[in-house]
């Protein structure tokens, strides 16, 4: 059974190859820093080397990223996630980033994943299977009593 607590599965020290001309994170490294955390919300749903070869993969299919706070060359930072949804063929995840000990995020990521099979003639989206198929309805149906946050769901501002 699935937490109702975020996921905390990712963490790293920020590297100085990660930071920019303006002397801090560039907004790159902040979806590379996303990427990594998926990844590891995967791997802890049950994803891995045997289920890539033998059952499918997942392709991010809409991501949006919040830039709130600059990160610094060589602060730790981790990720509290969430999986606001489930279905047999996508996952709507959520990330927050945090740095050093700030209580409040320096940048979010939602995106939805599909899950896909490799066939000979192309990828094609296809139902998960065991075990990741229960431990994503299970980690959403648990995450389903924690408010998300309003920007849940929103696309970019426009300037109207």
């Amino acid at each position: 059974m699935q937490s109702a607590e975020p996921l905390r599965v990712w963490s790293k020290v920020v590297p100085a190859e990660w930071i920019d001309y303006n002397g801090h994170l560039t907004e790159g490294f902040y979806g590379v820093a996303f990427g990594d955390a998926t990844d590891a919300v995967l791997i802890e749903l049950g994803f891995g080397s045997d289920y890539l070869t033998n059952h499918g993969s997942f392709y991010t299919v809409e991501t949006r990223i919040r830039y709130l706070r600059e990160v610094k060359q060589g602060s730790p930072i981790h990720t509290s996630s969430l999986v606001l949804g489930a279905d047999n063929k996508r996952l709507h995840v959520y990330h927050e980033l945090f740095a050093g000990e700030q209580q409040s995020p320096v940048a979010t990521q939602e995106c939805m994943m599909l899950h896909v099979s490799q066939r000979p003639d192309g990828p094609e989206v296809s139902p998960m299977v065991e075990p990741v198929a229960t431990a994503a309805l299970a980690a959403a149906s648990a995450h389903a009593n924690i408010t998300a946050p309003d920007h849940v769901g929103k696309g970019v501002r426009t300037l109207r």
